[in-house]
C-alpha cells in the first residue's frame, strides 16, 4: 500500500466525491455507480476512494443506493442536502 493521505488530499477528495453526487443530481431517486465516483481522481489516490466513501456512508452524508449489475451505487442523503451544500461551497 501507499503513504497515507495527507488532511489536504483527504479533504480534496472528500469534496470531489460530494460534488459528482451533487451535480448529478444522485439524491432521493438518482444514483452514481463507484466507477464514475473514482474517475478523475488522480490514479495514485484512487485505492483511497473505497475508504473515503466507507466514511462519508458512515457519517450519514452518503447512502449505498445497492448494488446494480454494473457495481456498487450511491447516493446523496436528502435529509443532510443543507449540510452537504455547506461542504462542497
Amino acid at each position: 500500500m501507499g503513504k497515507k493521505l495527507n488532511k489536504q488530499e483527504y479533504l480534496k477528495i472528500k469534496k470531489n466525491i460530494l460534488k459528482k453526487l451533487y451535480s448529478n443530481q444522485a439524491f432521493s431517486k438518482g444514483h452514481m455507480l463507484y466507477e464514475r465516483l473514482a474517475s478523475g481522481i488522480p490514479s495514485h489516490l484512487r485505492g483511497d476512494v473505497k475508504a473515503i466513501l466507507d466514511e462519508l456512508v458512515k457519517d450519514g452524508l452518503v447512502l449505498f443506493y445497492g448494488k446494480t449489475k454494473h457495481g456498487d451505487a450511491y447516493q446523496l442523503n436528502i435529509k443532510k442536502l443543507k449540510e452537504i451544500e455547506n461542504l462542497i461551497i
